[in-house]
């Protein structure tokens, strides 16, 4: 079977060349930017299909529509439909052709509890931006549950965006893009693309001594579902 996103590409070179104002890059300080460049390369249809991290769709700005499906562990909106943590994403098997997930990233204890003074600011801050997930294995377990669900619901050739971003939780480095990769790969996704997206800023909290390098960057990685090609090579075979 023909590769329609080799098909798509070859068209929009066919439309003349390409400069360094409007090829499309890998880099970005505008999250909707990226987003509207990878469904200008690998989308075909007029909207995403499903988004199942919908929050308050930051995402779906200056003429990229909302998807058709709306999930949410915590609907921001009346047509959100809530999603259980643990539960399977209510849509048949290869009923979608595309999926966007934006999961949380942060490690926090949900509650105050037997913190330190600076410690319950600085989660004050972030439980107010952001979901969290705690103990860290709250967090592994979530992103292998949801990938796993995404990899059900799509059709063959369907494609998922899937953004994260690596970080540090009471001094340790929790390699959340790593191994979203590794997961993706486990159920026999493709990874195609990666886009970074660059914080113009970052919440900074009170510390005595800086012991990592403060992220500022988070991924877009683009996954198709579909067949490896032969010269495509299958890290995790390295490890068997």
């Amino acid at each position: 079977m023909e590769d329609p996103l080799e098909s798509n590409q070859i068209y929009l070179l066919s439309l003349g060349m390409y400069t360094n104002e409007s090829i499309i890059k890998n880099i970005s300080t505008n999250q909707t930017e990226i987003l509207n460049n990878i469904w200008s390369l690998y989308l075909w249809t007029n909207q995403f299909d499903c988004d199942i991290t919908a929050s308050t769709l930051n995402f779906y700005k200056d003429g990229i529509p909302e998807p058709k499906y709306l999930f949410d562990v915590f609907p921001q909106r009346e047509d959100i439909w809530k999603l259980e943590p643990r539960w399977p994403i209510p849509l048949e098997d290869g009923s979608i052709h595309s999926i966007v997930i934006d999961l949380p990233f942060v490690i926090a204890p949900h509650t105050a509890k037997s913190m330190t003074t600076e410690q319950k600011e600085w989660s004050n801050i972030i439980l107010k931006r952001f979901s969290t997930y705690y103990p860290a294995k709250e967090l592994y377990e979530s992103y292998y549950h949801r990938i796993k669900e995404a990899y059900r619901v799509l059709n063959k050739w369907g494609i998922c965006i899937f953004k994260c971003q690596s970080n540090i939780s009471w001094g340790v480095r929790h390699n959340v893009e790593e191994y979203s990769y590794m997961c993706w790969e486990k159920v026999w996704f493709v990874m195609v693309d990666k886009f970074t997206l660059i914080a113009k800023s970052r919440i900074i909290w009170r510390m005595e001594k800086q012991i990592h390098s403060r992220s500022y960057t988070s991924q877009f990685l683009v996954f198709i579902k579909r067949k490896r090609k032969a010269n495509e090579f299958i890290y995790s075979d390295l490890f068997i």
